[in-house]
């Protein structure tokens, strides 16, 4: 297999790769591709829900998977609102919960008379859609439209991805994600900027935009004095920055995110300890859960092998940094650690993975992944004392 070719920096257009053809070239339009992979995965978790309720005997709505476990507390943010006094939940533990996601499906529904559940619904088909494309503009742009398709299939599939039918976070911060990673190539750094910033009051993992961000400005200044870069990474914190001077205002103190953090979730640096506990099966918080125990190490050794592909694959210094980084932040917490759902953000993962294997072992690998997401999706709900895949 031919290796992809990489834009150089100015993000100019590599020569044609040679090879087959990409399975987009032959619809009228490529982002078709991923578009169709999105419906598909859509159709899956549909399946899997009615396959579960099934197996389960239950008749659940779809709606209880929808808005399961997080999910619940976004819908409550979406239909209560932020009632404090500088709009922050009145809890602490709601506070843990980044505001962008819920205030866009609030202002959604607010136009659809208060219907919340369609305007959550809207928000997270149009975010998964968005991520998918997002994904696929950005690999064609440094490796052409086959190893595109491939990176775009194998993101929809990737277990992960159960969160396109969840009411969470992860969609539209792959899709802010990757549409920053793309204009930082394009040498925008004006629109990078308001992306990053918009995605770091997202989720709190998205801040690593940052240093991704600032290593991008040094870059630029030393090669080519282009200072105009420098507004990329001041731009790119500034989400959380607000987020955390709204708690400030409530709380009375601008680290109260990370108290709330440490003290009620007991999330912490660990310095890869509760990994290597994990991985060695001597963690007391999920040997006892020993399908979720072997569901972390197989995503361990997926997401070690994809970053190891991904840097045989030459994939651009961004796209990689942000990879890189977005797995020490899985591996250097407390918990939950590499689970598919938080895995799925290392986005360079999906690049690599279509550019290094084989056509059989990457026909297998989507196969595989693809059991796999149909079987999270409907498993995880059925869970007396669910772990968080």
């Amino acid at each position: 297999m031919p290796e992809p070719r990489v834009r150089d920096e100015a993000g100019r257009q590599p020569e044609p790769a040679r090879g087959p053809a990409a399975l987009s070239d032959r619809l009228p339009a490529g982002w078709l591709l991923p578009l169709i992979a999105f419906g598909a995965a859509w159709g899956l978790l549909l399946a899997a829900w009615q396959v579960a309720n099934a197996i389960a005997g239950t008749s659940w709505p779809w709606v209880r998977y929808f808005q399961f476990a997080d999910g619940s507390t976004y819908n409550w943010i979406t239909v209560n609102g932020y009632p404090g006094r500088h709009g922050i939940p009145p809890t602490a533990a709601r506070a843990a919960f980044f505001p962008v996601m819920p205030l866009l499906a609030k202002t959604v529904g607010d136009m659809t008379n208060h219907d919340y559940l369609p305007a959550e619904i809207i928000v997270q088909v149009v975010m998964g859609a968005v991520s998918a494309v997002a994904v696929w503009a950005l690999v064609a742009h440094f490796a052409g439209r086959r190893i595109a398709d491939r990176a775009a299939l194998l993101y929809v599939a990737f277990p992960g991805a159960m969160t396109l039918g969840l009411y969470y976070p992860e969609p539209m911060g792959n899709a802010l994600a990757a549409l920053c990673l793309l204009a930082v190539l394009n040498r925008k750094w004006l629109l990078s900027g308001l992306l990053a910033l918009f995605a770091s009051a997202v989720h709190p993992s998205l801040i690593i935009l940052t240093p991704v961000l600032a290593v991008m400005a040094v870059r630029a200044i030393r090669r080519e004095r282009e200072w105009a870069a420098l507004i990329a990474p001041a731009l790119a914190p500034l989400g959380m920055a607000w987020y955390f001077a709204l708690l400030a205002g409530d709380e009375h103190s601008f680290w109260f995110w990370f108290d709330d953090q440490a003290g009620g979730w007991r999330q912490r640096a660990d310095w890869i300890g509760h990994e290597a506990r994990v991985l060695t099966w001597t963690d007391p918080g999920t040997r006892s859960h020993p399908l979720f125990n072997v569901l972390v190490i197989v995503t361990a050794v997926v997401l070690v092998a994809g970053i190891v592909a991904m840097v045989k694959a030459r994939v651009p210094l961004p796209v990689s940094l942000y990879t890189v980084l977005a797995a020490l932040s899985l591996v250097m917490a407390t918990a939950p650690g590499p689970t598919p759902r938080l895995a799925w953000t290392a986005l360079g993962i999906f690049p690599g993975l279509a550019a290094r294997l084989p056509s059989w072992a990457f026909w297998a690998a989507l196969t595989a992944c693809a059991l796999l997401l149909a079987f999270l999706y409907g498993w995880w709900p059925h869970q007396a004392v669910p772990p968080v895949p």
